[in-house]
């Protein structure tokens, strides 16, 4: 958007704040909203079509809402102020200062692009864009005269749309900051570097390995930032991995620096390795500059400089290994280490953080803290924590609130052979516990939610959980805990019929006994004599249950 406005100002020599006042795009002292660049208000897109005689849809294409649809992180940014700027730097959504590439913006040649460059593309504010693959080399992102990122304002100038939006006559290609700041007061701004940013292009000799690997995954990503029609029924039935490509890569990155260097193995070079290693060094100063209680807002943001973006973007996919193969215990093996030392280091909502990232099951289930087989809430819920823990084809209405006898004496032998014959309680922990176990591996959750779901009281829960871990826990038996309900699972999976409990559980809810049969059934019993007294009525209907 900002930048069809300066090309076009270029073209008609005014300032770029005249030729925005003219397509009904500025407000207050002719300021054009950085909310602009992701999506135009409705009566703003009805002024500019009249205006440059745009046809239906041609105005929505010159914002970012054209590529939300498949890079997720740009719909979760709200329109409305440069507050939201922060949210999107933190989120991975898009930078207002667009990253370039000196070869495009020389042009093809055409008459037209000689005369006012080639056109600067949407695609390079999004920060997974580090790499033009048409001239095979990284991005730029900062002018080679004054080091002026592009659309970045000034300390002294409210973030917009354009740098310097009220100045003319400068080509779409040139710098728009100034040298120099001024001195505080001054009346008279120093002059406008004005460099021409297309003056660095050169033809690509034969890339090394490292931009080969790099080239090679910004084509991937740069195939989900616009997939075809072909490539979308693809995606229909591909994996949920592969649905969530970037996403997952974004969370990939973040787990990357924020594990540093423990993470340093996962880069596949020495150079590649030093770039992260710059930039985790930068970064971590930015972090530990700040006051005490004060958050740094840029903290999660990508890296600006496109090296170093693609070197940890590099790292990231190495991470994730192939998404297209069943990789699931694999990539836990490997995302469990860096996120225990991601968790530990960084601020105590770091693990929230991760929860609440639209990532894939598959990397949700291997980033999650767990303890004796259950997600760790830390005292937040999100729903991520509802990921099952691995592909069961039982549902978590087929699991019972005790596991039966016959499937205790089936599978848990090992255990209870270990235990006083006389003893019935237990097992009957055990029971328990085994049932909020394959309901995590069904549905996710924590303990609590798991017995949530099956109907059995917090407290009840609790005290299960606490019988059997004083009684496995001090002899490493929780191991055989785990093995036993893995084998209920498997065959669970291979039942081609599955008991529907959660329907049991539903209609004993709201069912008791009725008072007409109450009475013949407790005829000549002493302790039940009071056949009206509501504790009585309950009673019966659990043992009839039972």
């Amino acid at each position: 958007m900002q930048q069809r406005d300066t090309r076009l100002a270029y073209r008609l020599d005014r300032s770029p704040a005249r030729i925005a006042a003219l397509c009904g795009l500025s407000r207050h002292q002719h300021r054009l909203p950085a909310e602009f660049l992701i999506a135009l208000p409705a009566e703003s897109i009805e002024v500019l079509e009249v205006a440059a005689s745009l046809r239906g849809g041609e105005a929505d294409a010159l914002t970012l809402s054209t590529m939300a649809a498949s890079y997720a992180p740009l719909a979760t940014v709200r329109l409305g102020g440069s507050r939201n700027m922060a949210s999107a730097r933190r989120t991975w959504a898009f930078t207002l200062s667009s990253r370039f590439c000196p070869n495009c913006l020389a042009g093809d040649g055409s008459a037209i692009q000689n005369a006012y460059g080639g056109p600067w593309r949407l695609r390079w504010h999004i920060p997974v864009s580090f790499a033009c693959t048409a001239h095979s080399r990284l991005l730029e992102y900062g002018c080679p005269q004054c080091g002026g990122h592009p659309n970045r304002p000034s300390n002294t100038e409210r973030q917009g749309l354009i740098t310097q939006r009220t100045i003319g006559g400068l080509h779409p290609a040139q710098c728009r900051h100034h040298l120099a700041s001024g001195p505080i007061g001054a009346s008279v701004r120093t002059p406008l570097c004005a460099a021409r940013l297309d003056q660095t292009a050169f033809v690509a000799e034969r890339p090394d390995s490292d931009l080969v690997m790099m080239l090679a995954l910004q084509r991937r990503i740069d195939r989900h930032l616009t997939p075809t029609k072909h490539s979308r029924a693809t995606n229909d039935d591909c994996s949920k991995s592969e649905q969530h490509f970037i996403a997952d890569l974004i969370a990939a990155a973040q787990l990357i620096r924020l594990s540093w260097p423990d993470s340093a193995r996962l880069a596949p070079s020495s150079a590649v390795a030093d770039l992260i290693s710059r930039h985790v060094a930068a970064w971590t100063a930015l972090r530990g500059d700040r006051s005490p209680g004060r958050r740094v807002r840029d903290a999660w943001a990508a890296p600006q400089d496109p090296a170093e973006c693609g070197a940890l973007l590099l790292a990231a996919d190495t991470l994730l290994g192939d998404r297209g193969q069943e990789d699931g215990p694999a990539l836990r093996e490997r995302i469990q280490p860096l996120a225990t030392a991601a968790f530990t280091r960084n601020e105590a909502n770091t693990g929230a953080a991760f929860r609440r990232m639209n990532v894939s099951p598959d990397l949700s289930r291997a980033l999650a803290q767990r303890s004796l087989g259950f997600n760790r809430a830390g005292g937040h819920h999100h729903a991520k924590q509802h990921v099952s823990s691995c592909q069961c084809h039982f549902g978590i209405e087929h699991v019972p609130a005790l596991l039966p006898e016959a499937w205790i004496g089936a599978h848990f032998g090992d255990l209870s052979s270990l235990w006083d014959p006389k003893d019935v309680w237990k097992p009957r922990h055990l029971r328990r516990v085994a049932s909020l176990r394959l309901v995590e591996m069904a549905g996710g959750g924590t303990w609590p939610q798991c017995a949530a779901i099956l109907g059995i009281p917090w407290i009840t829960a609790q005290r299960s959980l606490t019988v059997l871990k004083r009684s496995l826990l001090p002899g490493g038996l929780w191991p055989l805990l785990d093995t036993a309900v893995e084998s209920v699972a498997q065959g669970l999976d291979a039942d081609a019929l599955h008991v529907d409990f959660a329907a049991r559980r539903r209609t004993l809810s709201t069912w008791q006994i009725p008072v007409e049969d109450l009475v013949p059934l407790t005829v000549g019993l002493v302790r039940f004599a009071n056949v009206e007294s509501p504790l009585t009525r309950a009673a019966v209907t659990a043992l009839v249950w039972a």
